[in-house]
């Protein structure tokens, strides 16, 4: 039996109504049974332990959707890249699992495979999380220029960092689709209004950090030697931070320092 089978169908409407906004119904069918299929995967790996208790023993999970189409990829991107995190939190919590310190989920779109998706799990079980780690330097920060946040400084220590208007967006049943790390408070000033509520994200790949625009309205750029470079709107690659950028969200701004 699925482990999440009483809990599915909740977190389905809800991704389903979501999806149906953004690309219409067809579409929406399609991408909920890829949806569920990962759901009851991710429910398999969950371990039962002495007394009923339940782990979940992976702190990452690399998702990776197939499509040879360059459209359909990125609605996959678009569909699971915020979704599925928070999905599926919930259907470990609701299942009375232990979701792990610093569990996250990266999200990627190909052009091939053997497998409409693959998930691959990282090989550190979550009780080792915690050990010691050497670090050779401090992690990379970002310092505010224009705009007002609850910190003049923000030290990027998580492979993804959110950038909004609103520290957490819901849907219609008030679930929560993104919640944003770093955040210009709503109402603020002039610079923190060009600020959507969606607007950017900061990945860590492969050592360096790229800044992503996620459709925001007044767009992303960042200032590099007096010179700006703009920030295509979805467009997962993004642009590579260099020590010095300024990064601009519409007319607020932060400088990376590494």
């Amino acid at each position: 039996m699925n482990l999440f089978s009483g809990i599915e169908k909740s977190i389905e409407r809800g991704f389903q109504r979501w999806t149906e906004r953004l690309f219409g119904a067809a579409d929406s069918d399609e991408l909920m049974l890829t949806h569920r299929a990962i759901l009851d995967e991710v429910g398999s790996k969950v371990e039962t332990l002495a007394r009923g208790r339940r782990v979940f023993p992976f702190t990452h999970l690399a998702v990776t959707l197939v499509s040879a189409d360059a459209n359909r990829r990125a609605i996959l991107e678009t569909a699971f890249g915020e979704r599925l995190e928070t999905d599926i939190r919930e259907a470990l919590e609701a299942a009375a699992c232990e979701v792990p310190h610093g569990f996250s989920i990266e999200v990627r779109a190909v052009e091939s495979g053997p497998h409409p998706f693959e998930i691959e799990y990282s090989a550190q079980p979550a009780k080792l999380v915690d050990a010691p780690v050497t670090v050779s330097k401090a992690p990379p920060r970002l310092t505010i220029v224009k705009g007002k946040t609850d910190r003049s400084e923000y030290v990027l220590d998580k492979p993804r960092t959110n950038l909004g208007r609103l520290a957490e967006l819901t849907d219609a049943e008030q679930r929560v689709i993104r919640r944003n790390d770093i955040v210009f408070e709503e109402g603020a000033d002039e610079a923190n209004a060009t600020v959507s509520r969606r607007h950017a994200h900061i990945r860590l790949e492969d050592g360096d950090y790229r800044l992503c625009d996620d459709e925001s309205e007044f767009g992303t750029r960042v200032f590099r030697n007096g010179r700006p470079v703009e920030v295509p709107a979805g467009n997962r690659r993004g642009e590579k931070l260099r020590p010095g950028d300024e990064i601009y969200l519409g007319r607020a701004c932060l400088r990376f320092e590494r």
